[in-house]
């Protein structure tokens, strides 16, 4: 987790050991999350057995003035989530990194 107080940025990676889920589980749940936000997530290749992003439409209410970016991946049995007020492109790097660890 990494938070700037200076400029408001903030970045939180998560990973949960998650046997047994499968790709629909994951879209079930990434749907509902991105549901909440009022925006619909999208599929994302090149990360993972199966990967959904989504952008929330909150850059006004974040301190950077940029909106909240998620990408959810399954990893083999793992679940990973990358929440950031980033754009999509630089969660998606982050992604790239933490996947190649």
């Amino acid at each position: 987790s990494y938070n700037d107080t200076t400029s408001g940025a903030n970045l939180v990676i998560g990973v949960t050991a998650a046997p047994g889920t499968t790709a629909s589980a994951l879209k079930i749940a990434v749907d509902a999350a991105a549901s909440a936000d009022n925006v619909t997530p999208s599929s994302v290749s090149g990360f993972g057995s199966a990967a959904y992003a989504f952008t929330a439409d909150d850059a006004s209410s974040n301190p950077s003035g940029v909106a909240t970016s998620v990408i959810e991946i399954l990893d083999g049995s793992d679940l990973i989530d990358i929440t950031a007020a980033l754009t999509l492109a630089e969660v998606e790097a982050v992604a790239t990194h933490v996947l190649a660890q």
